[in-house]
């Protein structure tokens, strides 16, 4: 081996392994200065369940519906369901990928060995004679190392750390998405399930107010239209009923899935509208702090990041590269004369490399990475602003859900003591039996409504929970 030029100035070896760090520095975008959510305050009257202001939310919110049943269901999908899982891998990948890159901020050693056998030719140095044959065993270690002058494998490290974070935020959002599903369905589910027994109800209730009206019929009290008028009701109630049977199923077959269960195996239990108890107060976080919980938001300021960090990377592409290389070793005929006196070789030295001509490549890369940088802001501009918009039509849903649910019940009520008191107009004569079943049916369709009601402010709940962010920094 032969040895090379060396940077022989200690001062300017100091200087450029300083260097610097090319391309623009991540700022994170200031917080919005809104006080609420809505144009009219969050809160504009009194509504059940209250919203605290600044409030934080609970790690395992779902708690707060009160369900042991839903809790279970929970601990099942967190631990069973496949998305979680592969989130969780991707984010193990991302890490690797970061300690990866630690690594161009080291010298690179390597250890090599040659066993080489050869005949050499005194015709190639202009000679005359026999050839000769000989070995030539090598052994050596060779250091290299990058100077990173302007800051590329810094920039480099910079957006994988930034990736890892975009991952571990998109694991958090998984997990909220999932435990908002599960709790969401099963909430649907229960409502489905006690909907088609209030149908099922119904059904009953029109059959036989149609036995009722065909016995008029054929004792020439009343005319056949009458029957076929009750038959559509009928009809319309078995039709509603298939439907909800229906969606019940897919509940059943969705909340299976989201435990890690398949539909056929799935052990789900029995759960009912009233197995959930309304939250008596909600947390509502400020809008400044939503946008450090939110794992979208976070996602999408972690890739705004990966994004800037790449036009610095870009940018160092474009400059001068040092590499500083040194080797030792020893070069002999046999292995038994490998580092005797004499055999060692050794060299050190610097090579400089500098872009001249691309055809445009490397300025147009640069270019591409700044227009990707820009975009990845505005990506998190919006993003921020879907989840403001998500707030405020959570919280408005959870408004005018407390006036329908009042209604629901006020007409539920009125429609049970319409109920009781045809009855007691039957027992003394005054109404007859299609009376009493007209008003069983008309009871069982005002306690459906309030049921779906009560499930929808329920699930408005659970949105505002996941909406807020979960509480997974608890």
């Amino acid at each position: 081996m032969r040895q090379r030029a060396a940077l022989a100035c200690p001062g300017l070896v100091a200087a450029l392994l300083a260097g610097c760090t090319v391309g623009p520095d991540f700022q994170v975008p200031p917080p919005p200065t809104a006080a609420s959510y809505r144009a009219g305050g969050d809160q504009e009257r009194a509504a059940a369940p209250q919203l605290a202001a600044g409030e934080a939310v609970a790690f395992d919110w779902w708690r707060t519906f009160g369900s042991p049943a839903l809790d279970a269901l929970e601990t099942r999908a967190i631990s069973r369901n496949p998305q979680v899982e592969a989130a969780q891998q991707r984010l193990r990948a991302a890490q690797a990928e970061l300690r990866a890159g630690y690594g161009a901020s080291y010298p690179a050693i390597a250890a090599s060995f040659d066993a080489d056998r050869q005949q050499y030719s005194p015709s190639r140095l202009g000679a005359t004679g026999a050839g000769s044959v000989f070995s030539l065993f090598t052994p050596s270690i060779a250091i290299s190392y990058a100077l990173d002058l302007f800051g590329g494998n810094r920039r480099t490290v910079e957006g994988l750390r930034a990736r890892a974070e975009q991952q571990q935020q998109d694991e958090r959002a998984t997990y909220l998405t999932l435990t908002a599903t599960v709790a969401s369905t099963a909430i649907a589910r229960a409502a489905y399930h006690d909907q088609a027994k209030s149908l099922a109800a119904q059904d009953s209730a029109y059959g036989a107010q149609v036995q009722i009206a065909e016995a008029r019929v054929r004792a020439g009290l009343a005319p056949y239209a009458a029957v076929l008028a009750l038959r559509a009701q009928r009809e319309a109630i078995q039709a509603a009923l298939a439907t909800v049977r229906q969606k019940a199923e897919q509940a059943d077959n969705l909340l299976a899935s989201l435990t890690g269960d398949t539909p056929a195996t799935a052990a789900l239990p029995a759960l009912a509208v009233a197995d959930f108890h309304l939250p008596e107060r909600l947390p509502l976080s400020l809008p400044a702090t939503v946008v450090g919980q939110r794992p979208d938001i976070l996602a999408a300021a972690a890739a705004a990041h990966a994004a800037n960090a790449d036009v610095g990377v870009a940018r160092a592409a474009m400059l001068p590269n040092i590499t500083l290389t040194a080797a030792l070793g020893s070069s002999a005929n046999s292995l038994g004369s490998l580092f005797g006196a004499g055999t060692g070789v050794w060299n050190y030295g610097a090579a400089a490399s500098q872009p001249l001509f691309a055809a445009g490549a490397l300025r147009n890369r640069h270019r591409a990475a700044q227009a990707l940088a820009q975009a990845a802001a505005a990506d998190y501009r919006q993003t921020v602003l879907s989840a403001f918009a998500q707030i405020a039509d959570v919280l408005a849903a959870l408004q005018h859900d407390g006036d329908a649910l009042a209604a629901q019940a006020r007409a539920e009520a009125d429609a049970q003591t319409a109920l009781h008191l045809v009855e007691v107009n039957r027992a003394s004569g005054t109404a007859g039996d299609a009376d009493v079943e007209l008003g069983r049916a008309q009871h069982e369709q005002a306690r459906a409504n309030a049921i779906a009601a009560t499930a929808l402010q329920l699930q408005d709940c659970v949105a505002l929970f996941a909406a807020l962010g979960g509480g997974w920094w608890q």
